[in-house]
């Protein structure tokens, strides 16, 4: 397999299960922070697509987006920590049309009811993150107690687009820097420590980390103890 075809979606998700763990083991300084599935991400998307069919006064938020926003998904290293109320921000990672296989990370704040965007491309404009600064709010709202719900607005998020440079000369690393972007994030680190000139190193990084997590006996111990949420089916559990 070469770079062109690794890192994609699965490495992703494989990524931000470690990310999910080191957070609630306390292994990593962060909290009250989520970090979500690819999967998420193309529900968002296609949940967006019927929102704008059946109109915002029609449409009704999925179920299974509802138990992301209670902590039950993803099932993984699930928290059942409620948007909001136990969690600040999340993070997850979008694949983009119009600029070929290409992914970015998003930084989404309830707090301060923003979304920050991190492409190394260097785009300004992406259709696909209107998704999230619409849908986000109204899950957000959704799973607060009923008696504050009335104190939420579904108003879009505002979304900015943070400078990192015209970087992935390779135009083979866009999934290398979205991980590291959120990592670096995450950590409070400065986003220029990322560059061509070590995005090698950098994929190789988050090659040793899945094995490292793929070889954590504390990591084996609690996959081992996994039960299925209940509002999963087990065709739906599979894709997730």
């Amino acid at each position: 397999m070469d770079k062109s075809e690794w890192v994609d979606s699965l490495e992703i998700d494989a990524a931000m299960y470690v990310f999910r763990e080191r957070t609630s083991l306390k292994r990593w300084r962060p909290h009250r922070v989520a970090f979500m599935t690819v999967v998420f991400s193309n529900m968002i998307k296609k949940e967006y697509g019927h929102l704008e069919a059946q109109g915002r006064k029609s449409y009704m938020l999925h179920n299974l987006l509802l138990q992301f926003g209670k902590g039950v998904l993803p099932p993984h290293g699930r928290t059942h920590e409620i948007w909001n109320i136990d969690v600040d921000r999340l993070y997850v990672h979008v694949h983009v049309s119009g600029n070929g296989n290409h992914w970015i990370a998003l930084c989404i704040s309830f707090v301060t009811r923003s979304i920050e965007v991190f492409d190394c491309s260097g785009k300004k404009r992406y259709k696909e993150v209107d998704g999230f600064a619409n849908l986000i709010p109204r899950i957000v709202k959704a799973v607060q107690p009923m008696r504050h719900q009335k104190d939420f607005a579904v108003g879009a998020y505002t979304v900015s687009y943070v400078p990192v440079g015209n970087l992935n000369k390779s135009a083979c690393d866009c999934g290398v820097y979205a991980v590291k972007f959120i990592e670096c994030h995450a950590l409070g680190l400065e986003l220029s420590l990322l560059h061509d000139g070590n995005i090698i190193e950098a994929r190789h990084r988050i090659l040793w980390d899945l094995w490292e997590a793929a070889n954590d006996p504390e990591l084996i111990d609690r996959m081992s103890k996994y039960q299925s949420p209940e509002c999963l089916s087990s065709t739906v559990e599979e894709i997730l």
